[in-house]
């Protein structure tokens, strides 16, 4: 096993570990705590969403602005403690019906789940896109387990135990993560602010007015949604049936090596669009056990496949530009929060008329049914995440070698320099990129044909262009196609041949 892979295989793992339990804490806390929160004070969970949102955002803009102030140990600290101070405070506050002790902790509940959150965005970041693709949605499968097992089991009736059972899953899940977020935290806090580098490089890094922000929030609301009818899929069957696509998911990854964005985007789009569907049936007398069923299990199917995509969206952009990857993890896991604050309101206001007025109801599920299909139909019908990801400008590299340990940086190096077959027994590594650049400009390549014909020029496969260019599966066999039919060749050797003559010469 080379150094590259002694060091991914544990990390992923770790940053798999890190998901699942960062999931299944949010579980506990809106399955068995804040419902029990809710009936002394029914705002405390918008309270502590929204708050998440505010923090995220100041992540972010800490991250972009001053990174200096991006001191892991330090963030990490505050806000696991203020989080395991809120979990008490709710706790009594629940116990002694006292509103004033929730009122206290409800803003900072959500803190450490929104820093561990961006955390493990950045760790994915420093996975690489390919190894996150894989970590991404087993994670979301392993959280299923879990939580399947816990509904099998019986849920603790327990809000103390359901408290300590948040809080173990909060701490075990940042110890996994930690290690593998500091590589990339250290480099940040010691560079150049992302707002002054963005002048010089803006095609590393994400517009805030992309449709990417858009997408996040709309499906952040579908996911609100659900949360706000949560108890309609509170069974064992509605959770298997619910992690069904994000298995399709994982299953494609391991047998394919990756998965198209932009086909997980498409999934979790129809299954929320037909979780909304069934919301008339459920005002107009229809809430019998199998539609309220299929309506929970629709929306949470979808918002989580949309997760798995977020995730692997910001580990690619992330990846591409390492020292921009805890702004981009935070402002997008800012924009999931404020989603889901927004729906979940709008969920429970849509059910409180209902039981007055169902026809107004109907009509106010439509009108938002009807915009989710209208904006994607029409403002996402030529935009692809995959192209969004392609589009990022690989920077920063170089900063980021000098915090790497020992082994880390072997990796690294072994990725950047890693042995070819073929032509890269030549010594003359000029005259074969000058080869090749002179090929490439004869047959017309385009700039990113260019770059994969370079790599198959030394001999690479197709997995390893996946993962040094942070392509799809997909994207990786039509470049290919399309330069052996420029070129005119019909296997890689030929391709070599060719450029060995042009060495040559």
């Amino acid at each position: 096993m080379d150094t590259t892979e002694r060091v991914a295989a544990p990390a992923t793992l770790r940053v798999c570990a890190a998901l699942t339990l960062e999931l299944l804490s949010s579980f506990i806390v809106n399955t068995m705590l804040f419902p029990n929160v809710a009936l002394v004070m029914p705002v405390a969970r918008e309270i502590s969403t929204y708050s998440g949102a505010a923090f995220s955002i100041a992540v972010a803009v800490a991250a972009y602005v001053r990174p200096s102030l991006m001191r892991e140990g330090v963030w990490s600290v505050a806000c696991l403690a203020s989080t395991v101070g809120a979990a008490i405070l709710l706790y009594l506050g629940v116990l002694t019906n006292n509103t004033t002790l929730l009122l206290l902790g409800a803003p900072f509940g959500g803190l450490g789940s929104a820093w561990l959150a961006v955390l493990i965005g950045v760790g994915l970041a420093n996975l690489g896109a390919a190894r996150a693709m894989l970590a991404v949605p087993a994670g979301f499968v392993l959280e299923y387990a879990f939580r399947c097992g816990l509904m099998a089991l019986g849920l603790p009736s327990s809000m103390g135990l359901a408290t300590i059972a948040f809080v173990a899953a909060l701490v075990a899940s940042y110890l996994f993560i930690r290690h593998d977020a500091r590589a990339i935290l250290e480099s940040v806090h010691d560079s150049t602010a992302p707002n002054v580098l963005n002048i010089t490089s803006p095609s590393s890094y994400v517009s805030f007015s992309s449709l990417a922000f858009v997408s996040i929030l709309l499906f952040n609301i579908a996911c609100g949604f659900a949360l706000g009818g949560a108890s309609s899929a509170s069974s064992v069957a509605g959770a298997l049936i619910s992690f069904i696509p994000v298995t399709i998911a994982l299953v494609v990854v391991v047998v394919r090596g990756s998965i198209s964005t932009d086909a997980l985007y498409r999934g979790s789009m129809l299954l929320v669009f037909a979780g909304l569907l069934t919301t008339p049936l459920l005002l107009f007398g229809g809430a019998d056990s199998f539609n309220m069923q299929a309506h929970g299990t629709l929306l949470s199917a979808g918002s989580d496949l949309f997760n798995v995509l977020m995730y692997c969206f910001i580990a690619a952009v992330g990846a591409r530009n390492k020292l921009g990857a805890v702004s981009v993890s935070a402002s997008f896991l800012a924009t999931q929060w404020l989603g889901i604050g927004i729906g979940a309101p709008v969920a429970q206001f849509v059910n409180e008329i209902s039981t007055s007025n169902a026809t107004v109801a109907a009509r106010i599920t439509m009108a938002i049914t009807f915009a989710f299909v209208a904006y994607n139909y029409v403002g996402m019908r030529n935009y692809s995440f995959a192209e969004t990801i392609e589009g990022i400008t690989p920077a920063h590299t170089e900063s980021l070698m000098k915090n790497a340990s020992g082994e880390e940086a072997a990796a690294q190096l072994a990725e950047e320099a890693e042995p070819a077959e073929g032509l890269q027994q030549k010594s003359d590594d000029t005259a074969f990129k000058t080869a090749c650049a002179a090929v490439a400009e004869k047959h017309r390549l385009t700039a990113r044909e260019t770059e994969v014909f370079e790599l198959l020029a030394r001999g690479r496969t197709s997995p390893v262009i996946q993962e040094k260019l942070v392509l799809s599966h997909n994207t990786v066999k039509t470049h290919v196609r399309h330069i052996y039919a420029k070129l005119d060749v019909h296997s890689q050797q030929e391709l070599i041949s060719m450029v060995e003559e042009a060495t040559e010469n």
